[in-house]
């Protein structure tokens, strides 16, 4: 190797060391960037003779070293096997909340929920029958029958209210998946763009990853990686992003809770109308909340309240009742009439304001007597009466928030495990970064020592001559 040739090796050991130690500054100051993978400098030998032909010669000693690439440290597999879980935790998550927000508006168990205010009601037809001349027992029993009433009434408002909040999210996270998937397309040109040019796409290959992981977390969607770096991302095998080309999702279906079993809430493609496959992420939980969980949770309360106006109308229409005519004060009794109005949870009210008018007794000629409020208040421990009814609606709705509690639960930590083995191999790791800021600073000063030492070779032959 000449003197000369000799600086030239130096020279590209210092360029290459230098970009190393740039592109390791890099790393440490987006070591908590959200979504940066680490880069790494790939340094290899210079041939002597970088086109080899006949009467080439060449002394066989390298010419130094070059940058053959800067390699962004990045696992597929582990990527989408991330995007997979973290889709699937986002799904079961939201549908924790959803339970949670159910399990609230029910507010059981509870002294003010509807299990203790029916406990209490049935007590009040004792009272009357223990009492059934005394005005305030049957005033009472009014007011607990209106207690429950406007509890039922108050439950199926805020599940309709609830209904409307997660229709109304639906709707703005669709509004962001598309948002979402426009970035990845508009990312995936500009990355085929670099790659046409021979140019880093490092940077723009971590946001449109960090995008897609975005886009599994909503709709559970899948990616894959092209050969010319673009990545194409479906969803349940239908192609939402393909290339620089996009498709855009709608919700479509009823916006109340009354008008699902017309119009059942879907995601559709909005180009040709066909259904989007969404199995996973929040959207997918949207979904399950519209269908089925907040529509049974209405249709369990709406059964609750037609079996108690069904069962108290019926018996109470066996008795009869102390009302008088006007002016007589004498009771004239009369058959009951219905005690509730309505079809359901949702218009339930009491039909009687009178307390004269409860029908307590069985007979006419005895309108005094409690029987018949022994019979109504027996009502409460019929096998198919509301009371059972409600109890084994609230345990079902517990065992479903408590099966989707404990899968939320196991899989947070799975998500955790999977992403922190991702971040493993492509986060930033100080200490490793900090020895190879060590390791080339050492090299780019024994790269100068070189130089300086040529220098000073070449000084000194230079003099010998004067």
């Amino acid at each position: 190797m000449s003197t000369f040739s000799g600086l030239n090796t130096a020279l590209s050991a210092l360029y290459a060391q230098r970009r190393a130690l740039d592109l390791t500054g890099q790393n440490i100051a987006n070591a908590n960037t959200e979504g940066y993978s680490r880069q790494r400098v790939e340094l290899s030998p210079a041939e002597p003779v970088s086109n080899p032909a006949r009467w080439s010669t060449s002394n066989g000693v390298g010419a130094g070293v070059r940058i053959t690439d800067v390699t962004r440290l990045h696992n597929e597999f582990n990527t989408n096997r991330t995007r997979a879980e973290r889709g699937l935790n986002a799904y079961l998550q939201a549908q924790s909340t959803v339970y949670a927000n159910v399990e609230q508006t029910l507010g059981e168990p509870g002294s003010t929920g509807l299990q203790s205010q029916l406990s209490d009601y049935w007590a009040a037809w004792s009272d009357v029958a223990n009492r059934p001349g005394d005005v305030s027992a049957r005033t009472q029993l009014l007011s607990r029958a209106g207690t429950i009433a406007d509890t039922m009434r108050t439950t199926r408002q805020n599940l309709d209210n609830l209904y409307g909040a997660t229709r109304e999210q639906l709707d703005a996270d669709i509004a962001v998946v598309n948002q979402t998937a426009s970035g990845i397309a508009d990312l995936n040109a500009r990355i085929a763009l670099a790659h046409t040019a021979n140019m880093p796409t490092n940077e723009l290959s971590d946001q449109r990853d960090r995008l897609v992981l975005q886009l599994s977390e909503l709709t559970g969607a899948t990616g894959r990686l092209n050969s010319d770096g673009m990545v194409d991302v479906s969803l349940g095998g239908n192609l939402l992003v393909q290339g620089d080309t996009v498709r855009t999702l709608q919700a479509v279906g009823s916006t109340t809770v009354d008008g699902l079993g017309v119009a059942p809430v879907r995601v559709r493609f909005t180009d040709n109308g066909t259904p989007a496959a969404v199995a996973a992420g929040k959207v997918a939980s949207h979904l399950q909340a519209l269908n089925q969980t907040i529509p049974n949770t209405v249709a369990g309360l709406d059964h609750v309240a037609q079996t108690l106006i069904q069962t108290v109308n019926a018996q109470h229409a066996q008795g009869y009742d102390i009302s008088a005519t006007p002016p007589s004060t004498t009771p004239t009794p009369q058959p009951g009439g219905d005690f509730f109005t309505g079809t359901g949870a949702k218009d339930i009210a009491v039909a009687i304001t009178d307390p004269a008018k409860i029908a307590a007794s069985s007979t006419p000629t005895t309108p005094y007597q409690g029987d018949n409020a022994n019979l109504v208040a027996a009502v409460a421990k019929n096998p198919q009466g509301a009371d059972t009814q409600y109890r084994n609606f609230v345990v079902d709705i517990g065992i479903q928030a408590q099966t989707v509690n404990r899968r939320a639960a196991a899989q947070q930590v799975l998500a955790d495990n999977v992403t922190a083995a991702e971040q493993a191999e492509s986060g930033v790791s100080l200490d490793e970064e900090m020895t190879n800021m060590l390791q080339f600073q050492r090299a780019y000063e024994a790269a100068a020592k070189v130089i300086s030492v040529i220098d000073m070779t070449l000084d000194s032959l230079i003099n010998m001559k004067r």
